[in-house]
């Protein structure tokens, strides 16, 4: 079958080809079944399945009625607003949650605005949400008797025992006053800490703790509907700006035990002695005291406590964490319920991401588990009869990522690697006894499978293929150029991973040496060169090379998974040695005889679009034209917990803030400039564009402007998407 040209609508589509896959696999509690969202269309509306491992049998668990799941047009704000957060664009069945109590198969399935549940036998309403304020962040207490949910700030909880169970309200001091919300994790928690909570349940379902956030000390920050047909329409946001005031977070714990109380007790901790903080995680150790992590407003310094609040004891500090650069937020800690005076933990004390058990009663160190220079990115499970801890890391090459083992038992900790074909695996679940998971594996050369692995064999029981969709017939019809991998050295001899896409171009269909493109984020917390299928399905990528391009891919100094110094480098300075590698990138594809010097460009997203605008101005020399889609353009324009982590406060560091600005350097521009925002993006605001086009304006430089008045940090929309796409191309061809 010939292959066909890769169109606009072909970039704009998501999933990318290749990754149209089931997702939130589970294994039943028993075991006999596999659980998943997928979609049974190339769409991404999903539904409920269920897999029979015995008789090899799929069938619908549970389906929306027409028009009853998540749409767009369905969601309440706090929905939509959530789902930014999430960078969530399925719909449908979005969620769903199995009971851990193996003895009661029990399902939590939340469906438009109702809660159901699934018990084995039937689908059943628990709570009917029509015409009332949404249900939001709904999850089963460990033993599956209750449900938590938050709903008009203020959380609830409802049993799903009894055979026509009632919503018992647990918080009373929210609701009416606008700026505070009981049970939800704040803006900031959500977007930069990685922390979507707001509630916890203790490992016996009997208390609950939540977050209280007030916002009111915060200014309001609008933003209008442009272009709405209601002139009225518009949004306020709370929104903390660099430097400025952060929202008020305080923590309470519920005792649900007297469910005959119109009110719970509500335990609140005392918090006063501590100012400028984040709270940064909640658990609870199997005692049912309170695991509390506490980070400076500097973010250097992170502070385990246990709070013993049945004994009525103060916090104890149990681990105290301190950086010279900053520190990274983790979701490491794990408490055993088997052996409830140790618990696991993780720093970068060595300068990489690394777990240790520590004893609970002293909180002190046993044993570090994990060490060397690479990164241990998740912890997917612990087998806790067998004393193994399971997790995802990069031991052999910053490329790859592989599944692990450890036993935080022995004396010497040795690592066993499980997962074995070159590449990136994904570990979706663990059956309950540990013998096998559900793995997807995909590389440069393979799309995404996902397996059953035998864990202690290290081989593949079955392949499920009818969890990938028929993602091999959309593959074939296009020509997808394999990217080469490469590493360079830059000016500073750090090594630097790249992925280089060129046009297969035997009939010399096009000049050498070939215009070229920088694809970029460049910001922390992402690595996008790894050996994955990702770099094969870049469509916007593959649609460039079809047409004669070079495009780069590279990881610059301040990604992620290197290493601390590797990331810390950018500390104060953004926006100036991320460029730097950007540009030792081209010259050695100049070197190559790839890359004609005179015709560059970079284009990018958010991060990758305040690198392009720099790319302009900071090296105007090397780029010729920038593509900035949602740029930050001066950092004291951006939240607190992101940007004071990089650069400090502007108040501490007022020239960085001045030199990592675009503006700053506005009078370099020479080359062409094209700039994409959403109108109501409340996350990068227009602001940001606003102010560079006054820049532009006063500098006298010209620019090209899309606009999207109805969308907000990226559009979600095909046709919005479409549109974008065809514009971008468009732009690349005449100037480059």
């Amino acid at each position: 079958m010939p292959y066909r040209p890769i169109t606009s609508k072909d970039v704009a589509s998501l999933p990318q080809p290749g990754f149209n896959l089931a997702e939130s696999i589970k294994f039943s509690p028993d075991d006999t079944l596999l659980t998943y969202l997928r979609s049974p269309n190339q769409t991404l509306t999903r539904q409920l399945y269920a897999y029979n491992i015995q008789t090899e049998k799929e069938y619908v668990y549970a389906e929306p009625d027409i028009d009853h799941g998540k749409t767009e047009e369905n969601l309440s704000m706090e929905e939509k607003l959530r789902r930014e957060r999430q960078r969530q664009l399925i719909t449908g069945i979005t969620s769903y949650q199995w009971a851990k109590n193996k003895s009661r198969p029990l399902m939590l399935i939340p469906i438009g605005s109702d809660l159901y549940i699934h018990d084995d036998k039937e689908l059943r309403l628990l709570v009917n949400g029509s015409n009332q304020p949404a249900i939001i962040d709904p999850r089963l207490s460990p033993d599956g008797s209750l449900v938590g949910y938050v709903q008009d700030c203020e959380l609830y909880c409802v049993s799903t025992i009894e055979t026509s169970p009632q919503p018992r309200q647990l918080t009373f001091d929210a609701r009416g006053q606008p700026n505070k919300t009981n049970g939800l994790a704040e803006f900031i928690a959500q977007e930069e800490m990685n922390r979507s909570k707001g509630f916890w349940w203790s490992d016996d379902s009997r208390y609950i703790a939540f977050t209280q956030f007030d916002e009111s000390n915060v200014p309001i920050f609008r933003i209008s509907h442009s272009g709405s047909d209601n002139p009225d329409q518009s949004e306020e946001h709370r929104y903390p700006f660099a430097g400025k005031a952060n929202v008020k977070v305080t923590v309470g714990i519920i005792d649900l035990a007297n469910n005959t109380k119109t009110t719970p007790n509500i335990h609140w901790i005392d918090l006063s002695s501590f100012h400028d903080y984040y709270i940064a995680r909640i658990n609870f150790f199997p005692d049912n005291s309170l695991a509390l992590q506490i980070e400076n407003r500097q973010q250097t310094k992170l502070q385990l406590y246990q709070y013993d609040f049945l004994n009525k004891k103060q916090l104890k500090l149990l681990i105290e964490e301190t950086s010279q650069s900053w520190i990274n937020l983790h979701d490491l800690f794990y408490t055993l319920k088997k052996m409830p005076t140790q618990f696991i933990w993780a720093n970068e004390r060595t300068g990489f991401m690394h777990l240790e058990l520590y004893d609970l009663n002293t909180g002190k160190l046993i044993k570090s588990l994990t060490n060397g220079e690479w990164v241990v990115q998740r912890i997917i499970d612990i087998d806790e009869e067998n004393s193994l801890i399971y997790f995802l890391a990069n031991r052999e090459t910053p490329l790859e990522v592989h599944l692990y083992s450890v036993n935080y038992n022995d004396d010497i900790p040795k690592i066993d690697r499980i997962t074995q074909e070159p590449g990136c695996h994904v570990v979706h679940c663990f059956n309950r006894t540990y013998d096998c998971c559900i793995t997807q594996w995909n590389s440069i050369d393979q799309y995404p499978i996902i397996r059953m692995l035998d864990v202690k064999k290290k081989k593949i029981i079955k392949i499920l293929d009818h969890l990938q969709q028929g993602q091999s017939q959309v593959i074939e019809q296009f020509h997808l150029v394999k990217p080469q991998l490469v590493k360079i050295q830059n000016r500073n001899n750090d090594t630097l991973y790249c992925a280089i896409y060129k046009p297969e171009d035997e009939q010399r269909k096009y000049q050498r040496p070939y215009p070229t493109l920088v694809s970029v984020y460049g910001g922390p917390h992402l690595q996008r060169v790894v050996n994955s299928w990702s770099l094969r399905a870049d469509m916007r990528c593959q649609r460039l090379v079809e047409s004669g391009y070079v495009v780069l891919r590279l990881d610059n100094r301040g990604s992620s998974n290197r290493g601390l110094a590797f990331e810390s480098v950018i500390r104060y300075d953004m926006g100036h040695l991320e460029l730097e590698d950007q540009v030792d990138g081209i010259n050695y594809l100049i070197k190559q005889g790839l890359t004609d010097k005179a015709r560059v460009g970079m284009y990018g997203w958010s991060y990758g679009g305040y690198m392009s605008a720099m790319a302009l101005v900071r090296q105007s020399e090397v780029f010729k034209l920038g593509v900035a889609g949602a740029p930050v353009t001066h950092w004291d324009g951006y939240d607190t917990h992101y940007t004071e982590r990089y650069m400090g406060r502007p108040e501490d560091n007022p020239l960085g803030y001045v030199v990592s600005s675009v503006m700053h350097h506005i009078n370099n521009l020479t080359g062409h400039l094209m700039i994409i925002h959403g109108l109501i993006d409340e996350n990068v605001h227009f602001r940001h564009s606003a102010r560079l086009i006054n820049a532009l304006i006063r500098a006298n430089k010209p620019y090209e402007l899309i606009l999207f008045p109805d969308e907000r940090h990226m559009p979600r929309k095909l046709e919005e998407r479409i549109y974008m796409e065809d514009r971008i191309f468009e732009f690349i061809r005449k100037n480059l």
